[in-house]
Order: structure tokens, then C-alpha cells, then sequence
């Protein structure tokens, strides 16, 4: 897929649950160059902050203080103070930031550069690139491990998946996967890693004490982004061509379910709870509201224009 294309996206709404009355959704909207801030209690938009050009990737910060989202075509992170709801900074990075991640004590973000094959470190603290690491070819998703000594990066042109040491900034393994990896996402209690082969229509799962991939599932065309529900057991996996999620058992390692789910799904997220997900239908500009038991689509939300909403959009206060 060209970068042009993945430039494009999605949007994000949600659900009204007693138990978490201030979660929060932070969407990003490539179309309007913007995120809108939802409230998932009411499923409004409350709030709707300009960014830089064409923003994708998001994340939240473990204080739930801070936003960070990158934007591919100003070749920038928008820093959002999520007290004001306004960008406090832009951090000029590289020539295509897209995956974005953030460690779990919050003091640094790590952005994938499509063009650059790095990962540049955004000190939280300084608001500066302070360093960056090579990784592969045209990076995407990343995440950190529970400790914030590694992260994985998946590699899109090299189909494989890196695992970077942080402390020596090094590379400590290349495993390969399926084509053109994208979203990924990590399962502490199993300690696996899943990954979203775009063009192979499948998702690797990867035992990380062995570093190798143990199965490979068959999902619907083109797979993007991948959401880990710990207490059933499940991941969600949002097939762009197919306008679907898949819903993949991690006991059996089988498609349980297949949901319709609107057109050209990207993004995905968890509701705090785990009780329900989130997907950003890119060419519908919507967020469609999935009830993580019984694989049920409960709301569609309109939302703005091309919502991406790649990374972890969900906030609670």
C-alpha cells in the first residue's frame, strides 16, 4: 500500500458506561487535519482540536494527561494537553511519522518514520527528538513491552517484525511474519505478540520467549489493526477491504466471529472495561460500537472527516 493511501482515514465515538464516567476518546481525522474529542459516556463530541497535516497515529499517555498524534504530511507530533484540550506543542520529526507509541512511565514516545526506517524518542519532558534508531524498512505499528525495556516494530517492506533492545538501542531480533505487517498488538499474560499481515490476510501470532511464530490465522482481505481483549481471550481484527472484524478465540486460534462493520475499517480500541470496542470506519467517517461478548454491533457514530485513529485513542480521566 502506498503511504498516500494509508495517509487517509477514519473517525471515533462511543458508548455511556456508569463505571467509567470521565473515558474519553481521542480521534484522529485526516480529512479536517483535526481530533475530535469524544465522550463516551454521553457519545458526543465535546471538543474538536486542529493538529497538523493529515494526522494518523495517537496516543494516549499513562497519566492520561497528554495526547500525542502524529501527522505524515507536516512531518510533525501534536502535543495535546488533554486538561485544555490544546496542542501545546509540535515536535518537527523526520519525513513520514505514522506508528506511535509511548513508554509506560510516560517520560518517552517512540514514532515510526515510514520514509526514514527509524524510530525517532520524543523526550515527553524536553518536547525534542533526543535520539533515533534504525529499525526496517517503511516501520508502522509499535508497541512497548509492560517493562519499557523493548518494543516491537512492525516492519511493512521487509515482512518482519523487529524487537529493539531500548537500553542498547539495537535491534535484538528480526522475525518474520507474514507480507506487509502493520497493527500490532500484546498479550503480557501469554506473552505473545499478534500481528496484522496486510497482505497476506492473516495474523501471526508469535511466541516471544521462542521468537517465532507459532501460528498464522486467516482473517478477511487486507487486515490493519489488531485490539487484544484479555479476560475472553479474544482479538479484533479490522479487515479494511472486507469491511469487517474478525474475531480471532486465542485458546482454539480460530475465527470465532466475522462482523459487519462498516467501510474501509482502520483503527481500533478498548473501552477501559474491556466490554466493548471501538473501530474507525475510515470511508464512512464513523465509529462503530462492537460488544466485546457477544461479538454484537451495538452503535454506529458519525463522526469528521477520514478518522484513522491508528494507535490507542482511549482515555480514561
Amino acid at each position: 500500500m502506498k503511504l498516500r493511501k494509508l495517509f487517509f482515514s477514519g473517525l471515533v465515538l462511543f458508548f455511556p458506561f456508569p463505571a467509567f464516567t470521565a473515558t474519553l476518546a481521542y480521534v484522529t481525522n485526516q480529512g479536517s487535519n483535526s481530533v475530535s474529542v469524544i465522550d463516551l459516556q454521553s457519545n458526543t463530541v465535546i471538543n474538536e482540536i486542529k493538529v497538523g497535516n493529515k494526522p494518523a497515529g495517537v496516543v494516549v499517555s499513562p497519566d492520561s494527561n497528554r495526547v500525542c498524534v502524529s501527522n505524515p504530511e507536516s512531518k510533525t507530533i501534536s502535543v495535546i494537553d488533554t486538561n485544555s484540550n490544546r496542542v501545546i506543542h509540535d515536535v518537527t520529526t523526520g519525513d513520514g511519522p505514522l506508528g506511535i507509541e509511548i513508554s509506560p512511565d510516560g517520560k518517552s514516545v517512540y514514532i515510526a518514520d515510514w520514509y526514514r526506517h527509524t524510530v525517532s524518542i520524543l523526550d515527553t519532558d524536553k518536547l525534542e527528538i533526543t535520539s533515533s534508531i534504525r529499525v526496517g524498512h517503511s516501520p508502522a505499528g509499535i508497541v512497548s513491552d509492560i517493562d519499557g525495556d523493548v518494543i516491537y516494530v512492525a516492519n511493512r517492506d521487509d515482512n518482519n517484525v523487529a524487537i529493539v533492545n531500548l537500553n542498547t538501542a539495537s535491534i535484538d531480533s528480526l522475525i518474520p511474519v507474514g507480507k506487509a505487517p502493520f497493527g500490532l498488538a500484546l498479550s503480557h499474560n501469554k506473552n505473545q505478540l499478534y500481528v496484522a499481515n496486510v497482505q497476506s490476510s492473516s495474523v501471526s501470532v508469535i511466541d516471544l520467549e521462542k521468537k517465532k511464530v507459532i501460528r498464522d490465522i486467516d482473517v478477511g482481505l487486507f487486515p490493519y489493526a489488531i485490539a487484544y481483549v484479555e479476560k475472553l481471550s479474544r482479538l479484533f481484527v479490522t479487515n479494511q477491504w472486507d469491511n469487517t472484524v474478525s474475531v480471532i478465540d486465542l485458546e482454539a486460534y480460530e475465527v470465532l466471529e466475522t462482523i459487519d462493520i462498516g467501510e474501509y475499517p482502520e483503527g481500533i480500541d478498548l473501552h477501559p472495561s474491556g466490554d466493548f470496542v471501538y473501530v474507525a470506519n475510515w470511508f464512512d467517517g464513523s465509529i462503530a460500537v462492537v460488544d466485546s461478548s457477544s461479538m454484537k454491533l451495538l452503535h454506529t457514530i458519525k463522526t469528521g472527516e477520514g478518522t484513522r485513529a491508528f494507535g490507542r485513542f482511549v482515555l480514561q480521566k
